[in-house]
């Protein structure tokens, strides 16, 4: 956003008597604004044409509702609460310490990691057959992952998946089978 309002303010500058805002040369920008202002009337208008036709160049499209995050598994978020967890699928049950530090809170579908009050990882083990990744149900299948979410991200020893630099969904392989172990989602900046 700040940089959309940067560009903004270096388009408006030369306009409106300011000081240019940055050293940046701004020729892309005038070149869109020079081929519009032979069309277009000496008012305010070729401001507003001038703007729109250089943010089409540098606007992206928001995400869709379509769009993966990686963000929530079987109806947990990894933004959830230990409380919001306990009202979504009630008390788990078993709860189990792993050697990491972590307590799993074992539910039918899925197992959520908590350290406090916080969700580290939620995994669907392979077994449940299905999962539900925002919004979206798949088989627990390479063939299947692959056809909704595309090639992978990463490859590693222990499995292969996709992230978006924030969340990340990994399906976790054994090692010497190949076969599916479970599949994952978890916040990359805390991994």
């Amino acid at each position: 956003m700040l940089t959309y309002m940067m560009l903004l303010a270096g388009i408006l500058s030369p306009y409106n008597g300011s000081a240019q805002v940055s050293d940046a040369p701004l020729q892309p920008v005038v070149a869109v604004q020079s081929a519009e202002y032979a069309a277009m009337p000496a008012d305010n208008s070729i401001h507003t044409a001038s703007i729109t036709s250089a943010t089409d160049s540098v606007y992206e499209e928001p995400d869709t509702e379509d769009t993966l995050s990686y963000h929530t598994l079987n109806g947990v978020s990894l933004s959830d609460s230990r409380a919001e967890l306990l009202n979504k699928k009630g008390e788990p049950l078993h709860q189990v310490k792993t050697d990491a530090g972590y307590t799993e809170y074992e539910y039918d579908d899925v197992k959520v990691g908590m350290m406090g009050d916080h969700i580290y990882y939620v995994s669907v083990p392979a077994q449940a057959g299905s999962l539900t990744l925002d919004g979206h149900t798949l088989p627990i299948n390479k063939q299947a992952i692959t056809s909704e979410l595309g090639e992978p991200d990463f490859t590693a020893d222990d499995g292969e998946g996709y992230n978006n630099d924030f969340y990340a969904f990994k399906v976790f392989t054994d090692p010497g089978t190949g076969k599916i172990v479970s599949a994952d989602i978890f916040d990359t900046l805390s991994e």
